[in-house]
């Protein structure tokens, strides 16, 4: 039987093999599909939605851990990456040991609490729970009649940041930066990349001068390419051969996770930014913060606004194809470049040193 899923497995025949789920109260056999026709994935998807229907006059609910794992897998098919492994993050910050039927609003409020020391990451889960449980009360699967969180409030709103980090801040900031974490952080300031795009950074992604990152790992699902300049290009370099000692010398990444085969872990962000804090002296701020630093401070040393705008991978212009979005790439390589250079004349500037 799958340890994942109980009641639920493969019979080996002698001619064939099929999968089966086995239905309480009186463990009845429910012939599912036959292997290989029918994938692992979508005989498990069938087997929650058996466990889930009712048998004479019991109700057999799916467990929030098992439905959890469908809706990620069915929802989030051919989207990008990023998204999937998000959303998974903040549901995982959920602990509910219960099934769908018994998710109650003091189960949800037990745990929601427990992220209110930090409200954007509550109210991003709170979504991501509430677009799962709307998903359960659709068919096929249909799990639950309807979601627990219907007319449940929002735990908050999102508050349109305008923090941008002056040159004192940023410069206590970088010159805090150490180690692992440190260089992730300085590569948001060198690229204006989001936390998650460097967190998932690969190394078969630079060739040559430019790293491109791949459209199944940016928010828009567009590629980005970044052109490698001096200080960002020591920071992969040294984190390329930190990897033949660290973590897992056969990485794919440039900044490996703790489990083999595994990017940077997206949870650690906060415990390691705080104690970035104590040691640079500057509070009040986010990793996002850097991101609109680096926008603003393009426009500082005088890059247009279109450029700035790609520069961080925004979508300008209506009606483009994605023919032009791939011309676009290369067209503006230079273009990026050059305000590269003059990002880094800056920092270097503002640093008074070359040293990273």
């Amino acid at each position: 039987m799958d340890r994942k899923t109980p009641a639920f497995g493969l019979r080996v025949g002698k001619r064939r093999k099929t999968w089966i789920v086995l239905k309480e109260p009186n463990r009845t056999k429910i012939r599912l599909g036959h292997y290989p026709d029918l994938k692992l994935a979508e005989a498990r998807r069938r087997a929650f939605v058996a466990l889930g229907t009712p048998v004479g006059e019991k109700e057999i609910s799916i467990e929030f851990e098992q439905a959890k794992l469908v809706f990620i897998e069915e929802n989030y098919k051919g989207k990008a990456e990023r998204t999937k492994s998000e959303t998974l993050r903040l549901l995982n910050r959920l602990k509910f040991r219960c099934t769908l039927a018994d998710l109650d609003d003091a189960a949800i409020e037990r745990e929601l609490g427990k992220l209110a020391d930090v409200p954007s990451e509550q109210l991003h889960a709170f979504r991501a729970l509430r677009t799962m449980l709307r998903w359960c009360t659709k068919p096929p699967h249909r799990y639950i009649k309807r979601s627990p969180l219907e007319g449940y409030p929002a735990p908050g709103n999102d508050k349109k940041r305008s923090r941008i980090l002056n040159d004192d801040e940023l410069r206590k900031i970088w010159q805090a930066c150490e180690g692992f974490f440190g260089d992730m952080v300085r590569l948001i300031v060198l690229w204006g990349c989001r936390n998650g795009e460097v967190g998932r950074l690969q190394r078969a992604w630079r060739n040559g001068r430019v790293l491109t990152i791949p459209g199944e790992f940016t928010k828009n699902g567009r590629a980005h390419a970044i052109p490698i300049l001096p200080m960002a290009r020591a920071i992969l370099d040294r984190q390329e051969k930190l990897g033949d000692n660290w973590r897992d010398k056969n990485t794919d990444y440039f900044f490996p996770g703790h489990i083999k085969g595994t990017h940077f872990n997206d949870g650690s962000w906060g415990k390691l930014k705080k104690e970035l804090d104590k040691k640079s002296g500057v509070t009040g701020w986010q990793v996002r913060d850097l991101r609109r630093t680096f926008r603003s401070t393009l426009a500082r040393v005088g890059v247009s606004r279109e450029v700035a705008e790609i520069m961080l991978n925004h979508v300008t212009g209506g009606g483009k194809t994605d023919l032009d979005e791939i011309y676009d790439r290369y067209d503006y390589l230079a273009e990026k470049r050059a305000a590269l250079q003059k990002h880094e004349a800056h920092l270097k500037k503002l640093l008074k040193s070359t040293s990273i």
